[in-house]
């Protein structure tokens, strides 16, 4: 009997201090919370990463943190950054930040730049129509339409913008967010001595050529887009049934990222109601009905209305 007690017991004091643990848990998990916020997911290196190092999938594992705790760019989901390669070393246990990455051999791949259900579509440009060529990769373009067709036997030509604020990933293969290769000290004591022999070749006047810079190419001829499938499908509709040719692309500023009703503008929108096309277009007033004559006069044999 007293055993039977004192098990009674012994759980009634376990069952109280299961509970009273539980709330002093839950009171600092809340208090924890309200200081530092809630638990998030982020990305950290489940072992060292080397400098320019390939991420591997058994490289990373997901923890959880406070959400003041995690870094800016902290990288969220191991997909998005597997087969990409490390800019500096990670150590183990480091959150992984998007600033520290660099894709393999320090190229960047296009597929990853693309936001999920988008497209990159590659459309022909020149001079005139990509704004001389001075257009760069990140930038953002409106794209607009100049089609013609036939209504009755009329030529009717319009302009049209077609599609607003779209991000250039690419022009021809530069892309958006390139970072130069590694270099190693061999190389720049190669490039340090040319550019020395130069040097003293300008003196002599024997040659001016200089060597590359890292300044973005300009002799690109087209131009790779970011849209969504419908609007691929649309620019590509007219792309062929009008040629490259017929597509232009107006600049935006960077920090404009607004998207405005643009009507169609037509000849007469132009032009305008008093230029000689709308003049031309204007038909004549129509003729007063005809009065009936109040009798007929016979003059040289033929029967002459007066009115």
């Amino acid at each position: 009997m007293e055993n039977k007690r004192a098990i009674i017991i012994s759980l009634v004091c376990f069952t109280i201090s299961m509970i009273l643990i539980t709330a002093y848990v839950k009171v600092r998990r809340y208090e924890m919370t309200n200081e530092f916020g809630d638990e998030v997911e982020v990305v950290v290196a489940a072992v060292g990463i080397s400098e320019y190092g390939m991420i591997r999938e058994d490289m990373l594992r997901v923890e959880k943190v406070f959400k003041n705790y995690r870094q800016p760019q902290t990288v969220v989901d191991p997909k998005e950054i597997i087969g990409k390669a490390a800019y500096v070393p990670i150590y183990a246990g480091e959150q992984v930040t998007l600033s520290k990455l660099v894709h393999a051999d320090g190229k960047p791949v296009l597929d990853r730049q693309v936001e999920k259900r988008m497209r990159a579509v590659t459309l022909n440009i020149s001079p005139w129509t990509g704004v001389g060529r001075l257009i760069r990769p990140g930038n953002h373009v409106d794209i607009l339409v100049t089609p013609n067709y036939d209504v009755g036997g009329t030529n009717i030509f319009e302009v049209k913008t077609l599609l607003q604020n779209v991000l250039v990933l690419a022009t021809g293969k530069n892309l958006q967010n390139s970072v130069p290769t590694r270099v190693n000290r061999e190389v720049l004591n190669v490039l340090e001595e040319e550019v020395e022999a130069r040097r003293r070749k300008d003196f002599s006047n024997a040659g001016t050529e200089s060597l590359n810079t890292t300044r973005p190419d300009d002799n690109y001829s087209f131009l790779t887009l970011q849209l969504g499938p419908e609007d691929a499908e649309k620019i590509l509709f007219l792309s062929h049934q009008y040629g490259d040719q017929r597509l232009y692309f107006a600049l935006r500023n960077s920090s404009d990222q607004s998207a405005e009703k643009m009507e169609t503008t037509l000849l007469d929108d132009v032009l305008g109601p008093d230029s000689d096309y709308g003049q031309s277009k204007r038909k004549p007033p129509p003729m007063p009905p005809a009065r009936p004559p109040r009798f007929y006069d016979s003059v040289g044999g033929q029967a002459v209305p007066k009115y």
